[in-house]
């Protein structure tokens, strides 16, 4: 049993400021955070406004930790219950800069992991989490290889997370069995479908005609990228868009140039916006949700697939994907396709091309022997 932290400030002004609770009946004074793992110290702060500031966020901290079942009497080197280390690590996930989709399925997997434990597992500590039970918690996820090894990624992120936390010794999904999925390509265009494909989307669906044809032309990415451009992304009279480093996958800045074919469709859709927060698909301030976009893809490209316009595999990716390879066959240059696609380094690229087949195909035809 414990009562709830109060803010204590003495009226000595020398004097440092505390929480105090009681636990099991015996009075706690906490001035900072570090049994909590967290670096909130109020006491070095001289200014009073921050002082209190932190003060408060302790009271908080505190009192979430307690109300999750943190023992204040535990071992220094005891490790915090399963429930709590989860509970902590995913609330730390989610108030990061991560994208939405990236938090939203750790945010799913934990409910699901959460769901399937018992109670009496919750309360134990991690590292006496039987590495069965997470078997045959990853094996409900055995629907396809694609599946099943997102699933575990997940959970193992906030395993590897505990880890790093001293909140358990060992990553129990770590010992799992691993996978290995098929590679699933984006089917390429060739050049009539490319073309037939965007004069489809421009008559009949503009706005996702615009997204796929920024794919293709500046080679960014729609889900993410693209949903998201505002005005004031694109600079120097629509020849270049600016993006931060949060902004990007690649968390990096990011310039990427606009073909002139791009720049006459952004001039004619944003020619009379002022506001530069404005998005230039909804021209609100506020942008579709994550999904806007596949959505409106798989109603077309049904349609588009039932005229014979563009094959199953073909995907708002083989846009990005046929521009690599055009721009791969245009230079044969890595290492500008790797600044284009701002791949982390040139491996990925490559894989990237391997995985369409075009690299290989180029290197065969180059190393056949000369007579």
């Amino acid at each position: 049993m414990f009562t709830t932290p109060k803010v204590c400030i003495p009226k000595n002004t020398n004097d440092r400021v505390y929480i105090a609770y009681y636990f099991d009946g015996k009075r706690q004074r906490e001035y900072n955070a570090n049994r909590l793992n967290l670096n909130i110290n109020p006491n070095q702060f001289n200014s009073i406004d921050d002082r209190d500031r932190l003060l408060i966020r302790l009271q908080f901290e505190f009192t979430k930790a307690l109300n999750k079942g943190w023992n204040p009497f535990a071992k220094e080197n005891e490790k915090p219950s399963l429930k709590f280390a989860l509970d902590t690590i995913l609330e730390e996930k989610q108030n990061s800069n991560l994208c939405d989709g990236y938090k939203r399925n750790l945010k799913t997997i934990h409910r699901m992991f959460c769901d399937f434990l018992t109670v009496k597992e919750l309360n134990s500590k991690a590292d006496e989490l039987e590495l069965q039970r997470v078997e045959v918690f990853l094996n409900r996820f055995q629907t396809s290889e694609r599946n099943y090894i997102n699933r575990r990624r997940q959970l193992g992120t906030l395993f590897n997370e505990m880890v790093r936390k001293d909140y358990a010794d060992k990553n129990a999904v770590k010992h799992t069995k691993p996978a290995r999925a098929k590679a699933t390509l984006h089917a390429p265009y060739s050049d009539a479908q490319l073309k037939n494909a965007l004069d489809y989307l421009k008559e009949h669906n503009p706005k996702l005609h615009l997204c796929c044809i920024l794919t293709y032309g500046c080679l960014l990415r729609p889900h993410q990228e693209i949903r998201l451009l505002k005005r004031k992304h694109i600079v120097k009279d629509f020849t270049e868009i600016h993006l931060s480093g949060s902004e990007n996958k690649s968390k990096r800045i990011r310039t990427a140039y606009i073909p002139g074919y791009i720049k006459e469709l952004l001039k004619e859709r944003l020619q009379t916006v002022t506001d530069m927060d404005v998005n230039i698909f909804t021209l609100t301030n506020q942008p579709y949700n994550i999904t806007y976009f596949n959505l409106m893809w798989l109603k077309a490209s049904k349609k588009m697939r039932k005229a014979g316009i563009i094959e199953p595999k073909q995907t708002i990716y083989s846009f990005r994907h046929t521009a690599a390879i055009n721009v791969y066959k245009k230079t044969k240059d890595l290492h500008v396709l790797q600044q284009l696609l701002q791949h982390s380094n040139m491996i990925v690229t490559l894989n990237y091309l391997r995985g369409l087949g075009e690299l290989n195909d180029e290197r065969l035809r180059e190393v056949l022997p000369e007579l």
